[in-house]
């Protein structure tokens, strides 16, 4: 068949079908052409031709239907092709299923309709027992390709079957439609309620906790209201809770205004299906700080919560964890060895191990003490240019991590990055320098008020002169040793000695009060507050020298501070501003990221601080002051984005939010609203914030959250790059 030129616009459109002028010409040396009226109806699918012209003899001819899709290609009469959008729309109904009951209160549907240009509405046609005829119109949202409709009351209807036809007209009033049959029925039994997250009398947050359960009736959508009463609310708050229209399941996040004290909280549940049946259902529970001080642990000893550790922690108790983690070797962790296996290098960037490790291991305290023992003796991977340094020093950190601080020290003194980024490698006898004895005592030991001298400085200097690199490793070079007597630290080195020099300055300085004190200081300000409290930072200088060589010297020293007051309290929490390390690493943890860890340490320069690059002997500041400013809080929402816009299917980091509520059996806007806040926030969330999160993927509750439809992950994104970028998830 010859190809149809369209010749003239379109004539008269209707509501359920149209007609176009044609012209078919032969394509041979003959031209002979037939002018015609092609005539297509929405209620039949073949389109008639009514033809008159040379083909048919100058006759008028009514032809046979033109019905055969693939045949006709319309077309303007110019040379160029105009595509008129004549592909048929798709429509698809997702609840209910096919022979659901429904009670005469009527019912929602819900459903899916796109089209290759533009849905331009979705219809409802309904056929009740009685033979009447309804028709509804749905609304559609174009932006997530979904539909919705309510059907409305069937008022005087006696029980039989029920016919529905979902119909969705594109521009082009081309029509695609979905049947559905359904049973009415006469509905004498009520709803049953289930709680399936919590117990009588289980123990709760006394922040915002979500609760969740499915309601079961024999029709549809029955209506679940809520009253929350008692830890200390101040009046009760009552309202209705959303549920999944074909599950049955719902979420309800309690949250208070602050927080909840110790008196029980009362839930009642009641429900109602459409014929008026009800069921109601309470449970008590019990606030207790169990978890926000269990969410508090995990914040200051590992680089986040996993999903699911807290109440994991909380149940076994905050210091059986920290047990746990005191040593690390007692923490099984054969899943982070596995996806070791899997990576096939070290990464493309000297950090990438780090985070590797930071983001997986769940040997959480020695990963958090081994990058604070990396930063204490801070190198600069600029000076020397060769990443196995950094790896060779990192691997020797973490080993030593809760081991000796005398042993951590002589790491330190003999790491080739060490020795060439504070120019060891350049100290020799008759030219001593003495950039490395001078942040050896004043950063990595004594500090800067420990009571050492500049002759103390010149003295240690030649105490190292000769220790340097050779072939990519530590050398001392006896030739180049100045063996000299020494006077250090009120002591003398006698002379005639070599390496032992340095070792002997390194054992004094290992013991020193000064040591403990400046030490103590940093581990206080890392784990409890900025403003390090005297109290505990003497506890610690006692247990420090009490235990200076003993192997496992920090596990004692941490314990005195994990196991004080003033750590597991409630005065010092969320009084850190996270450092960008802490907040790039937790977000990874807190969303369950996957990841090779490359794309994160790229994210890491681009949040100031690049690990094993800080241009200045002091490391990157611990305290919060020196990364609370309008531009790195700028470049912290700027790495929210690149992380959860778009499909990240295609990153080498990649979070699949949709599939972790679905797994948890989430599917209201409230359920995984509640449960981002958790992940992010853990036991603190208040009223507020619930809302807030709500608001946020129903668009303000203009547009339903629905766990099936196209944009349901896209709307997650968003919320965590919300929540995330919220004031209360900088700090920790």
């Amino acid at each position: 068949m010859q190809p149809i030129r369209l010749t003239s616009l379109p004539v008269p459109m209707f509501r359920y079908g149209f007609a176009v002028s044609l012209r078919l010409c032969q394509n041979n040396p003959i031209s002979r052409c037939l002018s015609a009226i092609l005539v297509c109806s929405m209620l039949a699918s073949p389109c008639l031709a009514l033809a008159e012209g040379s083909l048919g003899e100058g006759k008028g001819l009514f032809s046979q239907s033109v019905s055969d899709r693939g045949l006709i290609t319309l077309a303007s009469s110019n040379t160029q092709s105009t595509e008129l959008g004549f592909h048929l729309s798709g429509v698809e109904i997702r609840f209910p299923d096919q022979g659901a009951k429904i009670s005469g209160a009527g019912f929602q549907l819900y459903g899916t309709a796109e089209d290759d240009v533009a849905v331009k509405e979705v219809l409802l046609h309904l056929t009740l027992p009685s033979g009447a005829m309804l028709e509804r119109q749905a609304t559609y949202r174009a932006d997530s390709r979904t539909w919705q409709v309510d059907t409305g009351p069937f008022t005087g209807e006696s029980a039989g079957t029920v016919r529905a036809v979902v119909q969705a007209m594109n521009q082009n009033l081309n029509v695609a439609e979905a049947r559905l049959t359904l049973a009415l029925i006469d509905d004498v039994t009520p709803p049953a309620i289930e709680i399936l997250s919590h117990q009588e009398g289980d123990r709760v947050p006394t922040g915002g906790f979500l609760i969740s359960g499915r309601v079961t009736d024999d029709t549809l959508m029955p209506v679940l209201t809520a009253r929350v009463s008692g830890g200390g609310l101040v009046t009760a708050e009552e309202r209705s809770v959303e549920v999944a229209p074909a599950s049955g399941r719902w979420s309800l996040m309690i949250a208070p205004d602050e927080a909840f004290s110790a008196s029980p909280i009362t839930l009642t549940l009641m429900a109602r299906d459409g014929a008026g049946n009800s069921a109601r259902q309470t449970v008590q529970l019990n606030p207790t700080d169990d978890e926000r001080q269990a969410w508090h642990v995990l914040q200051r000893t590992s680089f986040g919560a996993a999903p699911g550790q807290v109440k994991a922690v909380a149940q076994d108790g905050v210091r059986e964890f920290l047990r746990s983690q005191l040593p690390p070797g007692s923490v099984e962790d054969s899943a982070f060895e596995q996806r070791q296996a899997g990576w096939l290098d070290a990464g493309g960037y000297v950090a990438t191990d780090l985070l590797r490790h930071a983001v997986y291991s769940r040997r959480q305290l020695q990963e958090v003490m081994a990058w604070f023992w990396d930063n204490h003796f801070s190198t600069d991977y600029g000076r020397h240019g060769r990443g196995e340094y950094e790896q060779q020093e990192r691997a020797a950190f973490l080993d030593h991590a809760l081991g000796r601080f005398r042993d951590l020290l002589g790491i330190s003194a003999r790491s080739p990055a060490m020795l060439i980024t504070l120019d060891g490698v350049n100290n020799r006898k008759g030219a001593a320098n003495e950039n490395y004895a001078r942040e050896l005592m004043e950063l990595h030991t004594l500090g800067i008020a420990g009571g050492y001298t500049q002759q103390d400085v010149v003295e240690v200097a030649r105490a190292f002169t000769g220790w340097t690199v050779k072939e990519r490793r530590f050398l001392f070079d006896a030739a180049r040793h100045d063996a000299g007597e020494k006077q250090v630290l009120g002591g003398t080195l006698p002379a005639g000695n070599g390496i032992e020099d340095g070792e002997a300055v390194l054992n004094r300085l290992a013991r020193h009060p000064s040591t403990a004190r400046y030490i103590c200081s940093k581990l206080v300000t890392l784990f409890v507050d900025d403003q390090p409290m005297e109290g505990l930072v003497q506890q610690c200088v006692t247990e420090f020298l009490a235990q200076a060589d003993t192997p496992d010297q920090m596990v004692r020293v941490l314990w005195a501070i994990l196991d004080s007051t003033e750590f597991l309290g409630a005065a010092h929490r969320g009084r850190k501003l996270k450092t960008p390390l802490e907040f790039l690493v937790g977000a990874a943890r807190n969303l369950g990221l996957e990841t090779n860890g490359d794309d994160l340490a790229l994210e890491m320069k681009r949040l100031g601080m690049d690990p094993y690059s800080c241009a200045v002997p002091t490391g990157y500041a611990e305290t919060g002051d020196a990364w609370l400013s309008s531009g790195l809080l700028l470049a912290r929402m700027s790495f929210l984005d690149r992380l959860l816009s778009g499909d990240a299917a295609a990153e080498s980091s990649n979070v699949d939010l949709l599939g972790q509520m679905q797994a948890a059996g989430l599917e209201t806007a409230e359920g995984v609203a509640g449960r981002m806040l958790e992940m992010a926030l853990g036991p603190t969330a208040t009223r507020g914030l619930r809302d807030f999160g709500v608001n946020i993927l129903t668009e303000g509750g203009s547009s339903p959250y629905l766990s099936w439809a196209p944009d349901a992950e896209a709307r997650l994104r968003r919320l965590g790059k919300a929540i995330l970028g919220l004031p209360a998830y900088q700090y920790q």
